[in-house]
Formats: structure tokens, sequence, C-alpha cells
């Protein structure tokens, strides 16, 4: 449906959305999609570029309906709002509304009638558990605070710093463009986060995260 979406909304909107391309594959080799949303989404403009994704998480799946729905709202309200219009003529805006698939399918088949609450991707650790929560497994400050070395732990962070492919897939797609934000969406908490996760200590741009 996810991909149904993303489709339709292209062939809609052929003139401020690309054609869904390829990410990344995930463990189980199913295909992880994004889109961009600009004025001129073919070409790489000289544009700040920003990055939304969802369901890093597979139980939070309010998170695909999120971006779903800003990619729909930015592409019917272009040209009449002046807030959207001046976003998609001034930025080149990139959706990846759903990351971990394979942990998200296991809900659909576990839970076809709703409630999943899995939560990893579906990484079979060998040890009867599975699966490594992907939001624990960048490659920055890896073993840091938050995170388990327990394969069987709703957060285990995996076997070795960026060991899963769908990590694998957003940061090769973030080191190959030049994004100034990117807001990864989760639900239940209520909160917004921004860095350091590791610690408490502030970054050098802890004002701007605020202000913003």
């Amino acid at each position: 449906e996810t991909v149904a979406e993303m489709d339709l909304l292209h062939s809609q909107f052929p003139h401020l959305t690309t054609a869904k391309s390829v990410i990344g594959t995930t463990g189980q080799g199913r295909t992880i999609w994004g889109m961009k949303i600009s004025d001129n989404p073919g070409t790489q403009e000289a544009e700040p570029e920003v990055l939304f994704d969802g369901m890093i998480h597979a139980r939070e799946i309010m998170t695909v309906e999120v971006i779903l729905h800003y990619m729909r709202y930015l592409c019917e309200n272009y040209g009449t709002d002046p807030v959207v219009t001046f976003l998609v003529d001034n930025r080149q805006i990139w959706f990846i509304p759903l990351l971990n698939v394979d942990g998200f399918v296991y809900n659909e088949q576990t839970s076809p009638n709703g409630g999943g609450m899995w939560r990893k991707n579906r990484r079979n650790n060998g040890s009867g558990c599975y699966g490594v929560d992907n939001n624990r497994n960048f490659t920055y400050q890896w073993t840091g605070s938050g995170s388990s070395p327990d394969p069987c732990s709703e957060t285990y962070r995996g076997p070795s710093a960026g060991s899963e492919p769908e990590n694998v897939a957003i940061m090769n797609f973030i080191n190959a463009h030049n994004f100034v934000t990117w807001q990864s969406y989760h639900s239940v908490a209520g909160m917004v986060l921004f860095p350091w996760g590791y610690t408490t200590g502030h970054t050098q741009d802890d004002g701007l995260f605020r202000q913003i």
C-alpha cells in the first residue's frame, strides 16, 4: 500500500515528484524506496537537501502515515499555499517512508488485524532470538548508552557497528547527498529529540536545534 501510494502520487504530480527510487535492500531482500519532491525533481539543483524517514521501528506504523500525508500535502498545496510553495521551490525534499520493511511485514503476518508490536528488523541472531534495533546500529557512538549487547533485547545494537543492510542503505544514501536536516519519525513518546543521543552534553549547534 505504501508503494502504491508513492506510485499514485508520482502519477498525479509528475512535475513535483521523482518516480520512487531504490535506496537499498533489507536483510530479507525487500526494497527500501525513496522519493524526492521539488519544483525540478529530476534535477540536482543548488538547493538545500532535506530528508524525512519513518518506520525504523516496525511497530511505529503511524510514522509511515505521517510521511505519506506530508508528501501528498506538499503536492496538493503547491502553488496555492505560500509556505508549501516556498519549500518545494527552494528545497530538495527526500522521503523514505518505510525503512524497516522486514519488521513491518512480520507484524502484518503475525497480526493481520493490527496491533503487532515487533520493533526490530528480522536478523536471525542464531540464538533463538531475532532482530537488531536499527536505531541502535548506526556507527557513531555505537556502544553508547541506551543500547544492549543482548541479542534478545528490544534495543540490541547488532553484532557490529553498521552491520544491518537497512542502516548501510540509509548511511550510503546520506553520504551521497548533502542533507542540511534529517528528521526521522517515531511515535508514542510525544517528544522532539535532537543530538546528542549518547550523552547529555550539547552540540555546537544546540542553540539552532532548540530554535528549530
